[in-house]
């Protein structure tokens, strides 16, 4: 016998999509695939170049942006966009390499500090990520339209500015 509430609703998930306005699901496509392929382009030069992904390097910066170039996980977590488990896989892979080091105040308080390693390999990264982002991102918007973007992001994000 077939679950006919299931097929149900997942048609009326789709329904429900295909009932946005077209406008709505141009947008939310477009955003998506822009950031993915953006996004997707920088890991991939850094993979290719450094042996390292984009959201190691993303964890990276947003620790040596930190107060005291240390951040405790949750916080970190909540600026890489990531779970806790994956944040805690993340860390585990970085400080394999050398490039975080961990500090427990408690059982369950860790800070995560970059170290020189880290650092090092940020100055290696800055020049493949800045010519990814500026020829698939700056070069291709006007000032205008990194404006209006900006502000929609911040509009997105719910008038919080990035942690990083």
């Amino acid at each position: 016998m077939r679950n006919t509430g299931a097929v149900n609703e997942r048609l009326s998930a789709r329904d429900a999509w295909l009932a946005r306005p077209e406008a709505d699901r141009d947008a939310w496509n477009a955003f998506r695939t822009a950031a993915g392929s953006v996004i997707g382009q920088v890991d991939a030069d850094l993979q290719q170049h450094l042996r390292v992904g984009y959201t190691d390097i993303d964890a990276l910066l947003c620790l040596a942006s930190a107060d005291a170039q240390c951040q405790r996980m949750a916080p970190l977590a909540r600026a890489v966009s990531r779970s806790p488990s994956a944040v805690t896989r993340l860390v585990d892979r970085l400080e394999g390499r050398g490039l975080v080091s961990r500090r427990r105040q408690s059982p369950t308080d860790v800070t995560v500090e970059i170290t020189p390693d880290g650092l090092d390999l940020l100055a290696d990264a800055a020049p493949l990520i800045l010519d990814q982002v500026e020829e698939r991102f700056w070069s291709r918007l006007t000032a205008e339209e990194r404006d209006a973007l900006t502000s929609i992001c911040h509009k997105l994000l719910g008038g919080e500015p990035p942690v990083c």
